[in-house]
């Protein structure tokens, strides 16, 4: 009886009654109540996130044959980034990120006041579908956006293109934008989960995530533990088909799930291409 009334307790916080989540954002709250209300916390874990879930990646690409175990995950195996790929890329962000992340931020330091830290954490439940909610409400806008960036010669040629200067994406090319691009990204995860309403917790754990299922988009590897493979019936785009759309662009324009490219027709399967000369 015991061990029924104990999963029954988990159920009840799992839907909200009481959250599992309290003791983490008790601590949080208590410990780093200064940090956590700034308007600069949530760029500084964004931007932190992504250079530290990066490196995994960027140390695949690095070592290549020699981890051969690896590299049999590789999408394209007969294309590796090269040492002037990677500094390019992170070139283009870091110019991007000193002079456009940073003084937006400043600004937003200066306009915005502090936030107010709610004393009561979310339920996990809410947690899960409030993430869930962000990422389908960011996949219909970025479909949409990357739709017109494709159909629009100049939208494509004065924005979008520098994206596309790599027919086999790796990692560090996720976030290798023109400056218009990253504005807009960053716009709209900013504001949805206003739109949505979300816990503070909930908003920040959607940041990180977003940060990772883009960067795994991106990163050449399709590994048993790809986002794509835990999710079922095809659902989630994954490696595999941002692959593709860098190989045809005018195919799979959303950036993670997979429905609003087959309902508009261009969904697209991957297919090796024949190797760089």
């Amino acid at each position: 009886m015991d061990f029924v009334g104990t999963g029954i307790d988990l159920w009840r916080r799992c839907l909200g009654e009481d959250s599992l989540l309290q003791p983490l954002w008790d601590s949080l709250r208590s410990n780093y109540r200064d940090y956590l209300r700034s308007p600069l916390f949530p760029v500084i874990l964004t931007v932190s996130s992504y250079f530290v879930l990066c490196i995994p990646f960027l140390i695949c690409d690095i070592m290549g044959e020699r981890w051969s175990r690896v590299q049999q995950f590789k999408i394209q195996p007969c294309r590796r980034p090269t040492a002037a790929m990677l500094l390019h890329c992170a070139g283009v962000t870091m110019y991007n990120h000193v002079f456009l992340v940073l003084p937006a931020s400043v600004a937003q330091w200066v306009w915005r006041p502090p936030l107010d830290l709610p004393e009561a954490a979310p339920s996990l439940f809410d947690l899960l579908g409030g993430v869930l909610a962000n990422l389908l409400l960011f996949d219909f806008q970025y479909f949409i956006w990357h739709f017109l960036h494709h159909r629009v010669r100049w939208l494509y040629v004065t924005f979008h293109a520098i994206h596309h200067n790599y027919s086999s994406p790796f990692a560090l090319a996720t976030q290798c934008l023109g400056g218009w691009e990253l504005l807009t990204v960053g716009f709209w995860t900013t504001l949805n989960p206003v739109i949505l309403r979300c816990h503070l917790l909930t908003t920040w754990t959607f940041m990180v995530f977003h940060v990772y299922v883009s960067i795994e988009d991106h990163c050449g590897y399709d590994f048993p533990w790809s986002t794509s493979r835990l999710i079922p019936f095809g659902i989630y785009g994954g490696p595999n088909k941002h692959d593709v759309h860098h190989q045809k662009p005018n195919t799979n324009f959303a950036p993670h799930f997979s429905h609003w490219d087959k309902i508009f027709g261009t969904h697209g399967d991957f297919s090796f291409s024949p190797p760089l000369k």
